[in-house]
């Protein structure tokens, strides 16, 4: 087993202890593991608190380590750098780590939220060897018609450093999000949801180590400073007496670089007993590509870009969930904290048509009390 492995199977003890000697409502410990055919490994460990602290006020604290292995570069000419679908992360340019070695790179993320019913907000933090990123948002729900209906609006406003490895250049980035959704009970069994979302990103979009081959060239990426987006999303929910339910989600985008996309998610869900949960999930994504995208550029040119999701492509991703509730397990015993616990296991595969491929895995342990 890697040492990496190993460390973040210790982190994942330590935290769900602490969780569960300062929590009294839900501890929520999972970790993911993501690999793609690029060779990029991503395994993340996490750990969610929710605390009652004075009547309906709850206090939330996540803490969620990212443990990110980017392979060797594959060489210069047109092909991008690797990098992986998670994070964003991509090998930074370091004298100290041969470009026939791989990189291993940990991203640190510590979210601290308070809310009462009605309202909630939330401040994000995370860092990386060269990257600060920082997020405040806000959000708030009201019910309407008897609770048949209810309005919620969100916003957040983030700023980020970007500070690249081996490059003499700093960049900030600024970010504003915001979106509208009205739910709606359509009968007994049946919910709808409609809503609106936009976001305005203002700064350094492009990534530090990505290069272009432009007229035999190499050169660094260049995007355009500021990106306006907008979309649109409905959802149905529908239970069945058979305990089951099937959620079904269609999302249309379009911004200003030009890209527009369709995505699709279709959800169900099947309860086998009072402790089994199966929910299997499928996910079609299809999109254009930004007006500055080009295979190959002859010359250099204003905005030039090798990522892959800015081209045009379609997205495929199957997967499935098992949730199982401990509680006839471990009733007695060293092990009985975890009879209120419940234990979650995912599996995901993710394709695209730009030859994209990507496994993700995701196991935890959700602490009820």
């Amino acid at each position: 087993m890697k040492k990496a492995t190993i460390k973040i199977l210790v982190c994942i003890l330590v935290f769900s202890h602490v969780g569960l000697i300062f929590a009294k409502e839900k501890v929520s410990v999972r970790t993911n593991v993501f690999t793609d055919n690029t060779g990029t490994e991503v395994q993340s460990p996490a750990v969610e608190v929710v605390k009652s602290l004075i009547g309906n006020l709850q206090l939330l604290l996540r803490y969620s380590l990212d443990r990110i292995e980017i392979p060797p570069l594959r060489g210069l000419a047109a092909t991008p750098s690797p990098t992986d679908g998670v994070t964003g992360a991509s090998r930074p340019v370091d004298d100290d780590k041969p470009a026939d070695e791989s990189y291993t790179k940990d991203r640190n993320e510590i979210n601290v939220g308070i809310g009462l019913p009605g309202i909630s907000g939330s401040y994000y933090y995370s860092t990386e060897n060269d990257y600060i990123g920082r997020m405040a948002t806000v959000s708030a729900n009201a019910d309407f018609n008897q609770k048949n209906t209810n309005l919620s609006a969100f916003y957040s406003y983030g700023w980020d450093d970007i500070d690249p490895i081996g490059a003499d250049t700093s960049h900030t980035r600024k970010s504003h999000n915001a979106d509208v959704a009205l739910t709606q009970a359509l009968s007994p069994n049946m919910i709808g949801r409609v809503g609106v979302d936009f976001s305005y990103v203002d700064g350094f979009q492009s990534n530090p180590y990505r290069t272009v081959n432009a007229g035999g060239q190499i050169l660094a990426e260049n995007h355009p400073l500021a990106r306006t987006r907008a979309a649109v999303f409905f959802k149905l929910s529908r239970y069945f007496r058979t305990q089951a339910a099937v959620n079904v989600e269609y999302r249309y985008y379009r911004d200003d670089w030009e890209v527009r996309s369709h995505t699709l998610n279709v959800f169900y869900h099947q309860y086998f007993s009072d402790k089994v949960l199966i929910r299997y999930r499928y996910r079609y994504y299809d999109q254009t590509q930004a007006e500055f995208f080009k295979s190959s550029y002859s010359q250099p040119q204003s905005y030039m870009t090798s990522d892959y999701k800015l081209e045009k492509f379609n997205a495929h991703l199957f997967g499935f969930k098992i949730e199982y509730k401990l509680k006839d397990l471990v009733k007695d015993g060293f092990l009985s904290f975890m009879s209120v616990a419940t234990f979650e296991g995912k599996y995901e595969r993710y394709f695209t048509s730009n030859d994209f491929t990507a496994d993700i895995f995701q196991f935890g342990l959700v602490f009820n009390y």
